[in-house]
């Protein structure tokens, strides 16, 4: 059976020596996610013996990034709105010719 939401985790340990990251999940979002970008070990699997229920890998240091989270006020939204439509707009002709 599968981790609970609430036991649900994934962690990160950056190593000084390696200038690289240890990763440890149990959120099945994120293992799909880590798949993708490394080579991952299989700690536990599901009762079915196939489906990974925790997994652990490596990262660079280049495949991790921290950074602000960005907040756009309604004005900013609202001209990205426009922006996006005239684009959207502008494709649509083109595809039509």
């Amino acid at each position: 059976m599968a981790y609970s939401r609430e036991e649900q985790e994934t962690t990160l340990v950056f190593d000084g020596l390696t200038n690289g990251w240890t990763v440890y999940s149990t959120v099945p979002k994120h293992m799909r996610k880590l798949a993708v970008l490394t080579e991952l070990t299989i700690l536990e699997t599901e009762d079915d013996g196939t489906t990974p229920k925790a997994v652990s890998g490596k990262l660079t240091s280049k495949q991790v990034s921290m950074k602000k989270e960005r907040v756009l006020s309604e004005d900013q939204r609202q001209a990205m709105s426009e922006r996006m439509r005239g684009l959207a707009s502008k494709r649509n002709e083109e595809s039509k010719n």
